[in-house]
């Protein structure tokens, strides 16, 4: 028993002596680990009173991280939804958009037939499948939704499109296979805007039909956000029951029977070898077509960056801007924390001389400048989110994935590192240069004894000079923006835009009617449009304006040419207009004439040609009496004489003037047209009302869609240049301000610690306007420096920018120019400030100061 109960104590005394090692382990790393919490929580405290006996200083500083931090943040939520958030398609990157281009008529976008689309899938091998997409993209149609008129925009998929793609609805199913063949019932599925806006997201939408050339097309699915592709649909319809078989796609107009391929690469290719298995499918197939069509090349291009689009150059220029943004802000307050660190010498020389190492008063001021960071981060996400909305709300309808725009998770957790960077990069250097105290000489000198070094002085000098190379950067890149908005609202249109407005109309009818009675209603349309009291002129247009590639492009060949001449020719608009067309739009006649009443189905065929279709096909000779016809050159082309020449048009694409072949509509087997161009007076609301009585005697199936003026419709092609020159220069205004800020700081500091050498020269007789141009002088060195240097960075950096301008160039001297001098002239009014304050300065009581 007694050896029982020894075991036991002896275990006692084990447990007991390992429990008070444990326990003084734990003291030992509480010592270790109180001190540190406690000498942080100390520092806090401390910045926080040390801040709020300067709060002008600290306001500063807050919000000039704000600026930064929020700018950046907002600007890195726009590239979030719009280039890295990931697509909803199964591995996004195996799959590429694929089209040709033809290097002899200088065409980089040139759509695959329904054939060769057909061929290329059965014959590929570096392809898993390869679907079909509308090659002008999105196209506005109006669709019936009972009496209701839907104006969508609408394209056109073979069955395979969404099975490729790897995409799941969100409600009902995606179109297949077999909906796309001949006899099918008509379907579509619609983007998850169109059902939120249309039908408020109700599940009944599944089922629901639109009527659209005669038929009903019935909802059963609704694609997730994120997928826009094309850009802007609201409506995916298979291309085989919206062209009922493919042997009659030719009778629907050219339009009809261009695609852009979308393929899925397999898992073994890379995407190089798939642009060369395309490029020899093209070369192969070349054989099979007209010697003109032949050499084309192969275009391959990623889905994300196909979606992404001619965004991408803007959204790379506006993150370059905003990092130069975030590096001005980060300068700005480096200087302002020096200016402070040169006031506080004394206080650190007193701590230094009560033992104070130099680790400790560096994590002091670190310490005050990551409260300071903070605020501003917490400032700027706020800010962001104001302005995430705003971006959201000017930003064009056509950028891509807008509706992805939002301040995240992601986003919230770059902000929070881009505050921690900015705190780092602009605390650490002012604290190491502010700590570098000698109490002795302190002791000894006073506060004149530890005044900034040369060095220090030199430090701040030089960010000045820094910050203004950043800001002539961001100012030169915003003024080359604006400019080249300007220089693109001033193009001449090749038309009279003023007083002209379009109304876009629709037929409300559940069976398609024959070509011959959709002339003759268009011609009533025109004949009861053109009897209202105030209207000039009425006409019919093909498509709206500044519809780009959504109207049809066409080759052609001129009589006399040779299949090697042909293959010069470029490729032209291809234009069916009613009635009045050219008087109407005010388009000017150079020679012959316009279309008028000889010109009917049975009649000779005739044409009219731009100017530069007429100067390239026949450029020694009048084209008047000259013949063409539409594709490459054949046996037996259907020729049409050239009764008329006109000025070329910015009609379609507001960039440039592109040549034109106009028919008239009754002597064209396609689609007529059915938006109406009027002339008028009137504004917008009444000519509506008038139109619509007009349209009902006519035909009460004649529904009104939609109207607008021509200045209305050119805000469309100007709204992405607007966006970018708006952004571009809210960039650019907050560099300026910080600049100015930043330069004010600098020099009102210089003038204050110089107080008694001023005084002194104002007692031995220097007069105000020495001690103005004293301060000015050299508080303009630096700036004139960072001019010369950030002028020769601006002209390098230029060309950058070069595919976001138009109609100037990067190294425009008027721009480059204006901007030195605005920036000079900002820096001058910054330093002019304290420069007066110094020359109204009393000697006496400068002289009193210590």
């Amino acid at each position: 028993m007694s050896r029982w109960l020894g075991m036991m104590a002896r275990v006692r005394g084990l447990v007991s002596r390992r429990s008070a090692e444990a326990r003084m382990a734990e003291d030992m790393r509480n010592q270790r680990r109180v001190p540190i919490i406690e000498d942080l929580w100390t520092d806090a405290r401390f910045a926080m009173r040390s801040l709020r006996r300067r709060p002008s200083l600290a306001l500063v500083i807050t919000t000039t991280f704000a600026l930064g931090i929020g700018a950046s943040t907002a600007m890195f939520s726009v590239l979030n939804g719009i280039a890295l958030r990931e697509l909803p398609v199964r591995n996004a990157r195996d799959v590429a958009v694929l089209w040709t281009a033809s290097p002899q008529q200088a065409t980089q976008h040139w759509p695959l037939s329904y054939a060769e689309l057909t061929s290329y899938r059965a014959s590929t091998r570096a392809f898993a499948d390869v679907a079909g997409v509308a090659f002008q993209g999105a196209v506005d149609v109006v669709m019936r939704d009972g009496p209701r008129a839907v104006p969508l925009a609408a394209t056109w998929v073979t069955g395979n499109y969404f099975a490729l793609l790897g995409v799941s609805p969100i409600a009902g199913r995606m179109i297949a296979s077999t909906d796309d063949a001949p006899g099918a019932e008509p379907v579509m599925v619609i983007s998850d805007a169109f059902w939120a806006m249309h039908f408020t997201r109700s599940p009944s939408a599944i089922g629901h039909t639109l009527l659209w050339q005669g038929k009903r097309f019935a909802i059963v699915g609704v694609l997730p956000r994120g997928l826009q592709y094309p850009s802007g649909a609201q409506a995916w319809v298979p291309v085989l029951t919206a062209f009922p078989a493919t042997a009659d796609l030719a009778a629907h107009g050219p339009d009809a029977m261009v695609f852009d391929a979308v393929g899925r690469v397999r898992d073994d290719i890379q995407m190089e070898t798939a642009s060369a298995d395309f490029d020899a499918f093209l070369r192969a197939s070349d054989a099979g077509r007209p010697a003109a069509n032949r050499g084309k090349r192969a275009v391959l291009v990623s889905l994300p960056d196909r979606i992404v689009g001619d965004v991408g150059p803007i959204l790379l220029a506006a993150s370059v801007i905003v990092m130069l943004l975030l590096l001005l802000a980060c300068i700005n307050v480096a200087n302002l924390l020096l200016i402070r660190g040169s006031a506080r010498q004394p206080e650190l020389a007193i701590r230094v001389a009560l033992g104070a190492g130099r680790p400790r008063l560096v994590r002091l001021l670190l310490t005050e400048t990551m409260l300071l960071a903070a605020a501003g981060g917490v400032l700027g996400v706020g800010l962001a989110f104001v302005a995430m909305h705003v971006l959201v709300a000017l930003a064009p309808a056509e950028l891509p994935q807008r509706e992805l725009i939002a301040v995240d998770a992601r986003v919230l957790t770059v902000s929070v590192l881009i505050t921690t960077l900015a705190a780092l990069v602009t605390g650490l250097v002012p604290a190491f240069t502010s700590t570098r105290v000698d109490a002795a000489t302190w002791s000894r000198g006073g506060r004149d004894g530890i005044a900034d070094s040369r060095a220090s002085h030199r430090l701040r000098r030089a960010l000045v000079t820094g910050q203004v190379v950043l800001t002539m950067l961001v100012v030169s890149g915003a003024g080359l923006v604006v400019r080249s908005l300007g220089a693109l609202q001033s193009v001449p249109l090749g038309f009279d835009a003023t007083q002209l407005h379009i109304v876009e109309t629709t037929l409300a009818t559940d069976s398609p009617i024959d070509h011959a009675r959709q002339v003759l209603l268009q011609e009533a349309m025109i004949e009861r449009v053109s009897a209202i009291s105030g209207v000039v002129d009425a006409t019919a247009s093909p498509k709206p304006p500044f519809s780009g590639e959504g109207g049809w492009i066409a080759t052609y060949n001129g009589e006399g040419q040779t299949v090697a001449s042909y293959a010069d020719n470029p490729s032209v608009n291809f234009e069916v207009v009613g009635p009045h067309y050219f008087r109407t739009l005010g388009i000017p006649l150079i020679g012959g004439r316009a279309f008028d009443a000889r010109d009917r189905d049975d009649g000779a065929p005739v044409a009219i040609v731009s100017e530069t279709v007429a100067q390239h096909t026949w450029p020694h000779t009048d084209a008047i009496g000259k013949r063409v016809a539409l594709g490459p050159p054949t046996a037996t082309p259907k020729w049409y004489t050239v009764v008329g020449v006109v000025r070329d048009t910015r009609y379609r694409d507001l960039a440039t003037a592109q040549p034109t072949l106009y028919l008239p509509t009754s002597q064209f087997a396609g689609p007529v047209p059915m938006t109406l161009t009027v002339r008028t007076r009137m504004e917008i609301p009444t000519l509506m009302a008038q139109v619509r009585d007009a349209l009902a005697a006519v035909d009460p199936a004649l529904l009104v869609v939609s109207g607008g003026s021509m200045t209305e419709r050119l805000a469309t092609p100007l709204a992405r240049p607007r966006f970018s020159a708006f952004l571009m220069s809210t960039f650019a205004a907050m560099a300026l301000l910080l600049a100015i800020v930043g330069v004010y700081g600098a020099v009102a500091t210089t003038v204050a610690e110089r107080r008694r050498e001023l005084g002194i020269r104002a007692a031995l007789g220097a007069s105000a306007n020495d001690l103005r141009w004293l301060v000015l002088r050299q508080g303009l060195l630096p700036v004139a420096l960072g001019c010369a240097l950030g002028l020769g960075a601006a002209l390098m950096s230029a060309r950058l920018l070069r595919s976001v301008l138009y109609g100037i160039s990067p190294t425009d001297p008027l721009t480059h120019t204006t901007v030195t001098l605005l920036v000079l002239v900002a820096a001058a009014a910054a330093c002019w400030v304290p420069a007066r304050r110094a020359s109204r300065m009393d000697p006496v009581q400068a002289l009193k100061q210590r």
